[in-house]
């Protein structure tokens, strides 16, 4: 196996730099945050490796062996991810308030729908819009994109309902259907990606784009992933800089 592309020390410096005057507790203290990060980007890369063997028409008992674990072992812990969608899950913790908002009135969109017996993953998209300050729509109204064009296009009613400061538990009591269960699965593997520890707007929009039912239809918009991503980085790094404690 080649060198692997994170060191022990690496680790260590960035623990270290989070609070470089602190003592050895704070530093423990730091560590732990930083050490549960690593878990869930390790389960993360292992799903994703799991979801690529079954689009490739991978067995059950072949993804086991690979793994080194028997079928249901495999099974059951690809099961146990997914359920942190389901109610009691943690997943749903993880979410920023305006994306935790729009999750609520993706429900309402799909009722409202009249053709959708779950929440889909275009109501998902279409929900994001009711948050014009998050990241997702902003990112859309960059790209020169109206929330009624995308609302046209995603075949959905144009009243955009609202349901502000939106619970964990009323998230949880959305039922979305498999294709959303995923893209908000995908979601959390962005956020892994970018090293954030919350799931927001703009991770959700760029799970849609990437993959799944709505990713066609946000391709004909003019937001695609490759459109998408430069923006809403851009975006994220003008908010970094404003947080940023300024020189004196």
């Amino acid at each position: 196996m080649s060198e692997f592309p994170v060191s022990l020390d690496t680790l260590i410096a960035f623990v270290r730099a989070i609070r470089p005057s602190g003592d050895a507790l704070d530093a423990l203290a730091d560590a732990m945050p930083v050490s549960g990060r690593i878990e869930d980007q390790a389960d993360a890369l292992i799903g994703y490796f799991v979801d690529q063997a079954r689009r490739a028409g991978a067995s059950w008992s072949q993804i086991g062996e690979s793994m080194g674990v028997s079928k249901q072992a495999a099974q059951q812990r690809h099961v146990a991810r997914s359920g942190e969608l389901t109610a009691g899950g943690r997943l749903f913790e993880r979410f920023a308030p305006r994306a935790r908002n729009a999750l609520v009135v993706s429900r309402q969109l799909a009722a409202d729908d009249g053709h959708a017996a779950e929440t889909e993953p275009r109501h998902i998209v279409g929900a994001l819009l009711s948050e014009p300050d998050g990241v997702a729509a902003r990112a859309v109204h960059a790209l020169g994109i109206a929330d009624e064009t995308v609302f046209e296009v995603l075949r959905l009613p144009r009243t955009i309902p609202l349901d502000a400061n939106a619970t964990a538990e009323q998230t949880r009591s959305v039922q979305f259907d498999t294709d959303s269960k995923k893209l908000i699965a995908r979601a959390l593997d962005i956020a892994l990606h970018y090293a954030h520890n919350y799931i927001g707007t703009e991770h959700l929009i760029l799970s849609a784009a990437s993959e799944g039912p709505a990713r066609a239809e946000l391709e004909a918009l003019g937001l695609s992933t490759a459109q998408l991503r430069p923006v809403i980085e851009d975006q994220l790094s003008v908010a970094q800089t404003a947080k940023a404690p300024k020189s004196q």
